[in-house]
């Protein structure tokens, strides 16, 4: 019987926690250590899940002698952290986004190819059956030519949100409301409409939060297909409304409301009754925390098949690369001297 695949992982919060409980449950695996530079944070992790800690990131990555991380610092870390591990020949599933910086992503994405190594990314919201249901009629054409895809997260923070951990908020390590809440909708967005070609229109604003990055954003986009679609994001919504996508084309259309199916017609047909378990779980509004896991379990299982299995899983680099892209053309065309990750 082969031995099991030493798990690690980096970044000790909530998150850090609900992706341990799903390791521990999964055959063939392993945790064998956790890491934080917070040095409480380790410990408390550490002993709640009875394996040695670290507050040293070196230190962990050669002493644990981990053959799987799981990353779940602040964004700023993500790639570098990644790309550290990648050379010592460690499987990578990070947390969303891969990181705020474009650059960085591509170097954490050539690390993982040039050592051969699995790279992932947790974004559920791929996980959702009605989801996949609808992108694949996109896909396979059903849905005509798509004339216009757009998202609207309108969620709320409080000020201690961003006030508990001085990382939040901030330029260098997790951008605002795009990057942190928004990033799902639009990975979503460019998952079912593609690559989003120029941004024709940003604004990035900051209304009711003291924080450095934005708290309320607009945008309109042109995709490569020639589709246009418009964002808007916020955590100024009190009380929160919900997050949504919509996408039409010349044949069908379909609404979600979170991650909910609403409405999915083709030819002038309502779709609706023709689909079985489509898959729901909520997301995300007033509590960060206040999400069902069931998609964190789906891409944590996926993961490690496609490590066992030698293939990409479920959201690999270069798709979850698509959402940084988007992000980085809005933030650019808002803002052209922003430096994100500095």
């Amino acid at each position: 019987m082969s031995e099991p695949l030493r798990v690690g992982l980096v970044g000790c919060g909530a998150m850090g926690n609900e992706h341990l409980k799903i390791v521990h449950d999964l055959p063939g695996v392993k945790l064998v250590g956790v890491c934080d530079d917070r040095e409480e944070r380790a410990v408390r992790m550490g002993d709640q899940h009875k394996v040695p800690h670290w507050n040293n990131f070196e230190r962990f990555l050669d002493e644990s002698r981990a053959q799987a991380l799981h990353i779940c610092s602040p964004t700023g870390l993500h790639a570098m952290q990644g790309i550290a591990a990648a050379e010592k020949g460690m499987h990578i599933l990070c947390e969303k986004p891969l990181d705020i910086d474009i650059s960085k992503v591509d170097r954490l994405i050539q690390a993982c190819r040039h050592n051969h190594v699995t790279l992932g990314c947790i974004l559920q919201r791929r996980t959702v059956r009605a989801a996949q249901i609808v992108q694949q009629s996109v896909a396979q054409g059903r849905m005509g030519r798509i004339i216009s895809c757009s998202v609207s997260v309108k969620w709320w923070r409080t000020q201690d949100y961003y006030d508990k951990d001085p990382w939040r908020g901030t330029w260098s390590l997790d951008g605002g409301v795009l990057a942190n809440q928004g990033i799902h909708l639009l990975d979503q967005m460019v998952w079912l409409a593609g690559p989003v070609e120029a941004v024709e229109y940003a604004h990035l604003e900051t209304s009711n939060h003291d924080m450095e990055a934005e708290d309320f954003a607009i945008a309109v986009v042109r995709f490569r297909s020639g589709a246009r679609g418009t964002i808007e994001a916020t955590t100024c919504c009190a009380p929160d409304l919900s997050a949504r996508l919509e996408i039409y084309g010349t044949r069908g259309s379909a609404a979600f409301e979170d991650s909910c199916l609403r409405r999915y017609g083709i030819d002038g047909l309502d779709m609706m009754p023709t689909l079985d378990d489509t898959g729901r779980f909520t997301g995300g509004g007033d509590d960060p925390m206040g999400i069902n896991l069931t998609g964190h379990r789906i891409q944590i299982e996926d993961f490690y098949r496609s490590v066992q299995e030698c293939r990409s899983p479920m959201v690999d680099g270069n798709e979850a690369r698509l959402s940084i892209d988007l992000l980085t053309k809005i933030y650019e065309f808002a803002n052209p001297s922003l430096r994100l990750g500095e």
